[in-house]
């Protein structure tokens, strides 16, 4: 990926964001003069689902309220920041967007520019949206809340869980993993699920192996799981040279010098060879199953990340919040609260041969992920650690996330090619984020 332009990017919103924030805040923006209730949102167009979901959201929206009119306006971008940084330039361009869809990593971005407008008055007043918050985790509200401020519901999510191989296992004759597995316990296992299967001295299968595209699905559930995060709690400063990230990127780094796991590789590699058996666990939220199920392949399960010093939850989210340049942002809080309603809710639930990719906020719709046999066998895990256990807030995601993820990436791709020392390569990683993480 292209680090430099996205830098350019992102500075560039920056400097049109200040702008954006005081014509969002002016009140010159007249209603609309058509005298009808319509909506604009803008979302990230990744690709053809991209495109069909928020549209199956948006027809069920105005089938439900058949005087409103929405319309969906795609965004490009190469990945979450560069989307941000064009929704940016487009509301500065005199576009005035009711909605946009943003991730979990967003949260920070579009607050701190001033885009956003908080819900926190609309939960207080809409006794709907008391039942509704009472049937989500507190840790998906806290995920989305910064300095107080809550930006958005989350329609979906997604935790970070262990995934492994059954049949694997079983050829190997190991048992399914406990919930209360330590790092030794996992170190241990990865080690023998290990082999070299045709004799040339090199393994042909590892016990586990991480994504080096995304620090989310890679080295944050360690991080978080050794007692620390990327950044301060305030996300205004890094911390990425603290022994605990130190600890866990040691971890990482020792599986790979003792042969138990292969370099990280992208995520579309990971999902081929634990397919193939090639890899017998691997990280990641529930997105896997939408690829894994329609393939025929079910033979897999998942567990919670080992205990290290302590348990954290790590997950990610999306939602729409409500943009300041919006003219309608009553309309627009009752589409934000549509996208939680049951019927929405429902369809990230799936079925046994088309499961859906992400968790549903509503714990009550979500409990039925088992209950019609959609796999894998431990769903109940999913909502479970979010609502027993403590989650990893705030994720480390500050303003120039995109910048900023790159960059740790870049770093964390020489420790562990041993072009660098852990404690050298973290060192150099803190120096540079130094200047990216601030408020």
């Amino acid at each position: 990926m292209n680090v430099p332009n996205r830098k350019v990017a992102l500075a560039c919103a920056t400097a049109v964001l200040a702008v954006t924030a005081l014509a969002g805040c002016s009140g010159s923006s007249a209603p609309s003069s058509s005298g009808g209730k319509s909506l604009d949102i803008v979302y990230w167009n990744y690709g053809p689902a991209a495109e069909s979901g928020n549209k199956a959201t948006a027809d069920a929206f105005m089938k439900a309220h058949s005087d409103v009119k929405v319309t969906l306006t795609p965004v490009t971008g190469e990945n979450w920041g560069t989307y941000y940084a064009n929704v940016a330039t487009l509301i500065a361009s005199g576009k005035h967007p009711d909605l946009m869809v943003i991730s979990g990593e967003g949260a920070q971005f579009v607050h701190a520019n001033k885009l956003v407008q908080p819900i926190n008055a609309y939960l207080d007043k809409d006794p709907a949206a008391k039942a509704i918050t009472g049937d989500i985790a507190q840790g998906l509200i806290d995920g989305f809340t910064v300095k107080g401020d809550i930006v958005t519901l989350t329609y979906g999510w997604n935790d970070m869980v262990v995934y492994y191989n059954t049949d694997v296992f079983k050829k190997a004759g190991i048992d399914p993993p406990a919930a209360d597995w330590t790092w030794d316990d996992f170190k241990a296992i990865a080690k023998k699920l290990t082999k070299d299967t045709d004799g040339d001295g090199k393994p042909d299968q590892y016990g586990f192996t991480w994504a080096s595209n995304e620090i989310f699905p890679g080295i944050m559930p360690w991080v978080a799981n050794a007692g620390g995060n990327l950044t301060s709690d305030d996300v205004c400063a890094a911390t990425a040279d603290t022994p605990q990230v130190t600890k866990a990127v040691t971890f990482l780094k020792d599986m790979i010098d003792e042969g138990t796991a292969p370099a990280p590789m992208p995520m579309s590699d990971v999902f081929t060879r634990f397919q193939n058996g090639q890899v017998a666990m691997f990280g990641a939220g529930r997105w896997p199953i939408g690829t894994f199920v329609p393939a025929g392949f079910t033979a897999f399960d998942i567990q919670l990340y080992p205990k290290g010093d302590t348990y954290k939850t790590v997950f990610g989210g999306a939602g729409y919040p409500i943009l300041k340049s919006s003219q309608n942002p009553d309309l627009a809080w009752e589409y934000q609260k549509f996208t939680v309603s049951d019927e929405i809710e429902k369809q990230y639930v799936g079925t046994p041969d088309k499961p859906g990719d992400s968790i549903p906020s509503r714990r009550s719709v979500a409990e039925t992920i088992s209950k019609v046999g959609v796999p894998p066998a431990n769903s109940d895990l999913f909502y479970n650690s979010i609502d027993k256990y403590p989650t990893l807030v705030p994720y480390p995601a500050p303003a120039k996330y995109s910048t900023f993820e790159s960059t740790v990436l870049r770093h964390l791709q020489q420790i562990f090619a041993s072009e660098t020392s852990v404690p050298d390569g973290l060192k150099s990683l803190q120096s540079e984020l130094s200047g990216i993480v601030t408020c």
